[in-house]
């Protein structure tokens, strides 16, 4: 088996035995094959398809169709009959509901059971158990046994086994089915994000949509056979025309799609006497082919009919209409050309032509039948019929369902959420005790002395000038008469959501003078500054479309309890060995030619990060962020292995105060990515510290988990503005690609 495929079928087949009654099978046993008292049913017959790793395959049938089957044979959950089931990797599996879990066992216990059969070892699952609970939401319930579980809460846990220790094979028979809405949304997430790691998944579905959304390869099977493999658009297109032809004749077979009907191009072979109107030859032709079976583009590829006949009629002109059909004999449209205005014509030898363009034929994927039909002037008397003349294999390069795409236009009314009038913080009429404005450069002072009180530390002027540099306004104060008694601020950082330019807010400070009273009510200091920082500047639609910071929780319920700030993710903290390595390093100390390779691994590491909210990693945002840092010393080393190819960029600060090394940030690709970090743990070997540390979010540690580090959970949390636009804020849900070096807060 070939070290790119996930999964190899050989000639793999599935026969069971069927006994009318006990005593059947006892005698079956006690005849030792002498004599047959069973019968039997052939569940799957002989298949072969192979499967590369990182693709994702969709399985299409109906009920009794085989997949079941094919999937568990797959598992090892059943032995095939005949033929050889080969797969490279770890399997984890959503066969059916709650399957390998005991019922008397507490969720906790079927956690570590359900990761045991699928080879994982505890400390594995220790250190994600959290991730684990939090994502299937039955915390509350997770040392209570799993019979006194609902259906949902069963799936949910079952899925977030299977998915959060990460597989190399991800296999889901219809489970999803089960569970509430929001859990089906992070469902597909998880998998889209598994798929955007590489992992190798097998889906099941009847939601013919959700198999073209998300697989990149499918097959069809029916009452055990492997029908067809290929494209998921065109294999969904043929199952769907399958089962519309079901729904008009219950004995089709898919035969009767994949082969369809016979073109009925009309052939006059001897003269016919009398009066008549009569077919002659009808041709289909697109721009780019002609023929009785073409290709066609929905919305894109216009579809012409150059249609011949001949007519002895006296004092009449025949008529001509078009019908189409779709695989099941539905009549999709019909036209006639005298209800359009149009009247053909014939010469003196009695021979007409008409023509007849559809533009960018609107049918939606799916195979259709074009039939040309001849009437009398009336258009009731039907003289002559070809039915069907062309063939239509229509694709689509959406997801749209339907039979056809109607014209149509969008206008988005939509009207910009705005805070309401009268609680603007920094328009609205001053308090008697308290004034909100945009800071100043003359506050600092004012400022440097709030930020003692609050944090108990001198505020260097230095560091705030850097931090602030490319800001229009640091933020905004409150002052209680002529004294400043709180400020909330933040920096521009350039960055992308999910590929696309944007600005980001990044959240510096936040204080309170100690002494001013009704700091946690809607009317004291915190509330004034920082509604306005966050429900004006930050959002959609305005000058930061997001914002990002680095509180604990504690800090965090501030903000949450007066709905300033939401949770959209939270930082994990990671750590590896010191071991000795073969990697060579190169310090960046702001050159050209060096900066030139940074930005280049940067442009190769944005196709990978594209589903992500991440700040520029180029090196424009290291020397600011670095290099241009007062007081404070960063390597920034160019890796490169032992053949002199250049891997990626690490930015490390050697915390000797705590004897450990930290690495602040890395960028390179994915299969890159481990090496860094055991380049990075070579550094901290040769500089003799106690271990590698990283402040990541888990997005972040997805591209690292082959290196055995070791990670717990802080209480360090990634706010967002709570004032935005929900669906908009929905974006940024536990998808930020963030490490420490995005971070000031330490």
């Amino acid at each position: 088996m070939s070290s790119d495929l996930a999964l190899n079928i050989d000639l793999v087949s599935k026969t069971y035995h069927l006994y009318d009654s006990p005593q059947d099978r006892l005698k079956q046993m006690l005849f030792r094959g002498r004599r047959q008292y069973y019968r039997e049913y052939q569940a799957l017959k002989p298949l072969t398809f192979s499967l590369p790793k990182g693709e994702v395959l969709g399985v299409v049938g109906r009920n009794g169709a085989g997949k079941s089957t094919l999937l568990q044979l797959i598992c090892g959950t059943l032995t095939p009959t005949a033929g050889q089931v080969q797969v490279q990797g770890r399997i984890a599996a959503l066969l059916e509901l709650g399957a390998g879990f005991n019922p008397q066992f507490t969720g906790r216990e079927n956690i570590y059971l359900s990761a045991s059969i699928m080879g994982i070892e505890r400390n594995e699952v220790e250190a994600k158990i959290d991730d684990i609970i939090d994502f299937a939401g039955v915390r509350n319930f997770i040392d209570q046994p799993v019979s006194t579980y609902s259906s949902g809460m069963y799936v949910r846990l079952a899925f977030s086994v299977a998915t959060t220790i990460e597989p190399d094979i991800l296999i889901i028979d219809e489970a999803l089915s089960v569970g509430d809405g929001d859990f089906a949304r992070r469902s597909f997430e998880r998998i889209m994000a598994m798929k955007e790691r590489g992992a190798t998944i097998l889906f099941c579905s009847h939601s013919l949509y959700q198999i073209e959304v998300l697989c990149s390869q499918a097959i069809w099977l029916e009452k055990g056979q492997l029908i067809k493999t290929g494209e998921p658009t065109k294999i969904v297109s043929e199952y769907q025309a399958f089962l519309d032809v079901l729904s008009s004749n219950p004995e089709a077979t898919p035969a009767d799609v994949l082969a369809p009907k016979t073109a009925r191009n009309p052939r006059i072979e001897k003269p016919i006497t009398g009066e008549y109107a009569r077919l002659k030859k009808v041709t289909a032709r697109t721009p780019d082919a002609q023929g009785d079976r073409l290709e066609l583009v929905s919305g894109q590829t216009d579809l012409t009919l150059d249609i011949s006949f001949l007519s002895t009629l006296k004092n009449q002109l025949p008529q001509i209409a078009v019908v189409m059909h779709n695989a099941a004999g539905q009549l999709i449209s019909s036209c006639g050309a005298w209800t359009d205005g149009t009247q053909p014509t014939v010469n003196s030898e009695g021979e007409g032509q008409v023509s007849i363009t559809f533009p960018q034929l609107p049918l939606l994927k799916g195979i259709y039948y074009v039939g040309v039909l001849v009437f009398d002037q009336t258009g009731v008397f039907l003289h002559d019929e070809a039915d069907p003349v062309v063939t239509l294999d229509v694709s689509q390069p959406n997801q749209e369902r339907g039979l056809v795409m109607l014209p149509h236009s969008w206008k988005i009314t939509t009207k910009e959420a705005r805070l309401k009038a009268d609680a603007s913080v920094s328009k609205r009429q001053p308090s008697d005790r308290w004034q909100v404005r945009s800071a100043e450069p003359n506050d600092l002072n004012a400022i440097k002395q709030v930020f003692f009180e609050a944090f108990g530390q001198p505020l260097d002027e230095d560091i705030w000038h850097w931090k602030y540099r490319h800001a229009n306004s640091p933020g905004y104060v409150v002052l209680e008469g002529d004294d400043i008694v709180a400020f909330c601020g933040g920096a521009p950082r350039q960055g992308l959501v999910q590929g696309q330019p944007t600005t980001f807010c990044q959240i510096g400070d936040v204080m309170v003078n100690n002494r001013s009273r009704g700091v946690l009510t809607k009317t004291g200091p915190f509330y004034r500054c920082v509604y306005p920082f966050m429900g004006e500047q930050i959002g959609e639609g305005r000058a930061e479309t997001f914002a990002f910071g680095f509180p604990n929780h504690r800090h965090l319920r501030v903000g949450q309890r007066q709905k300033l700030y939401a949770k959209f993710d939270h930082i994990l903290e990671a750590t590896w060995a010191p071991q000795a390595g073969p990697y060579h390093f190169t310090r960046w100390h702001g050159d050209a030619e060096q900066g030139a390779i940074i930005d280049q691994h940067w442009q190769a590491m944005q196709p990978h990060v594209q589903q992500h909210l991440i700040g520029l990693h180029d090196q424009a945002w290291l020397r600011f962020r670095y290099l241009d840092k007062p007081n404070d010393d960063y390597q920034i080393l160019l890796v490169t292995n032992q053949q002199g190819e250049s891997l990626g960029v690490i930015v490390l600060k050697d915390r000797v105060e705590a004897n450990y090394v930290e690495l602040l940030d890395f960028i390179s690709t994915p299969d890159s990515a481990p090496q860094l970090i055991a380049a990075a743990q070579q550094i901290a070997h040769q500089q003799q510290r106690e271990k590698l540390y990283a402040w990541l979010t888990p997005n972040v540690y997805r591209w690292l988990e082959q290196t055995n580090g070791n990670t717990a959970k802080t209480d360090i949390v990634i706010p967002g503005n709570g004032l935005d636009n929900l669906q908009h804020t929905a974006i940024a849900i536990d998808n930020w690609w963030l490490l420490g070096g995005d971070s000031d807060f330490r």
